[in-house]
């Protein structure tokens, strides 16, 4: 065996273990983060077909080799799949793997980092500095060659300079204020299902939820109607309870929402469903300039915009510092191929929960301030962005 077959074999090993271990970890991760089981549940299950379709990163792979070693800040919201898929990327590449969870999680981070040294033994090296420790040292030591962050994006751009100095590559997935479009020719029952479930998954806890709702005037009345029916649908309750889809936020979490939904409420919009923070909510009568339809909510909020067309739909779209992930349903050809000059992925017709049951391993990675790369290529320093395999980026062309 090669050392890639061998480490693609350690890869597979682990997704074995997530599936004989599921309903263990799934007992442990309720009691560490409080998530709503049903998302606990799915996120397991997910990590363990990533896992089992590694192979398929192979590819990616060809001509290239290890960096060294990388740092990786996983973001808090993180249950399983997002951290075996990070750390096995960069470990199937050859790296020793530098881990960091937020301090918060350090019961569940306990519970993955064994996970990960059992499976890819002291190539996993855990960390528990501050997230500014922990960086602070990646770009001070030159055996890092390359650090992968998840978080907000106004913490993150200060470190450009350190980034440019130190010649350390980073990967920065940052935070989303995903458009849903809504235009003539969509089926608005499908649709209207469709939002409420993605876009308030984990209690709207997740960076590619949809946030902000483009409706055809001419479809609004009737689109609203069927949104508010599914989204008082979904059960709301306690995080252990099997038929929970939206459980209760942190403290920090619940304000954040409050004020957001005041603040609409105040400059003019109505709550059509919900409006409090546990609750999974409707807005109608909102403005682009709101804070609900600009700032990140990550929350089950679902602020609805009428538009005169689909133009108007994708000119809104557009207009916002964040590109992620877009959502298109009806409308002409166009429109999905003009998002995506501004938006890392753009589903048609699917969610962002659909895309990833399809493709686990699908490319990620936002634009603007979603998500960037900073590296050295020759001697210019950039700035680029745009979906990427991490497995590719987090490995080196073989000289």
């Amino acid at each position: 065996m090669t050392g890639l077959e061998q480490r693609l074999e350690a890869v597979r090993a682990l997704g074995r273990t997530v599936t004989a271990r599921a309903a263990e970890l799934e007992e442990l991760a309720l009691a560490a983060l409080g998530f709503p089981r049903r998302v606990i549940r799915a996120d397991i299950d997910l990590a363990a077909r990533r896992l089992a379709v590694f192979g398929d990163l192979l590819p990616a792979l060809r001509g290239r080799g290890a960096l060294g070693s990388v740092s990786l800040a996983l973001p808090g919201n993180a249950i399983l799949s997002n951290p075996v898929a990070a750390a096995g990327s960069a470990y199937l590449a050859g790296n020793q793997v530098r881990v960091r969870f937020p301090r918060r999680r350090k019961e569940w981070a306990d519970v993955v980092v064994e996970l990960l040294r059992d499976a890819f033994g002291t190539a996993i090296e855990p960390h528990d500095e501050t997230g500014a420790q922990f960086l602070g040292e990646a770009f001070a030591d030159p055996d890092v060659r390359a650090v992968l962050v998840f978080g907000a994006d106004d913490w993150m751009l200060p470190y450009e300079d350190a980034a440019r100095l130190s010649g350390t590559k980073v990967l920065f997935e940052g935070p989303g204020k995903d458009p849903f479009l809504v235009l003539r020719g969509a089926n608005l029952a499908a649709a209207a299902g469709a939002l409420a479930a993605s876009g308030t998954y984990n209690s709207g806890r997740a960076c590619s939820a949809p946030e902000r709702v483009y409706v055809d005037e001419r479809l609004h009345d009737r689109f609203t109607e069927e949104l508010a029916e599914a989204a008082e649908a979904l059960p709301t309750g306690e995080p252990g309870d099997e038929r929970t889809w939206i459980g209760p936020l942190l403290a920090a979490d619940a304000t954040r929402v409050r004020r957001q939904v005041e603040l609409a409420v105040a400059g003019g919009a109505r709550v059509l469903s919900g409006g409090s923070p546990g609750t999974p909510t409707v807005l109608v009568d909102v403005d682009q300039e709101m804070e609900v339809m600009q700032a990140e909510t990550f929350g089950p909020v679902l602020p609805v915009l009428a538009v005169a067309d689909a133009a108007q739909a994708v000119a809104f779209a557009e207009d916002s510092p964040y590109g992620l992930g877009a959502t298109v349903y009806g409308g002409p050809d166009w429109v999905p191929a003009r998002l995506a000059r501004s938006h890392g992925a753009v589903h048609r017709g699917e969610t962002w929960l659909d895309h990833r049951d399809r493709l686990p391993l699908a490319p990620y990675g936002g634009r603007r301030r979603s998500g960037w790369v900073w590296e050295w290529r020759g001697d210019r320093f950039t700035r680029w962005d745009g979906p990427r395999s991490a497995v590719a980026e987090l490995s080196s062309l073989e000289i």
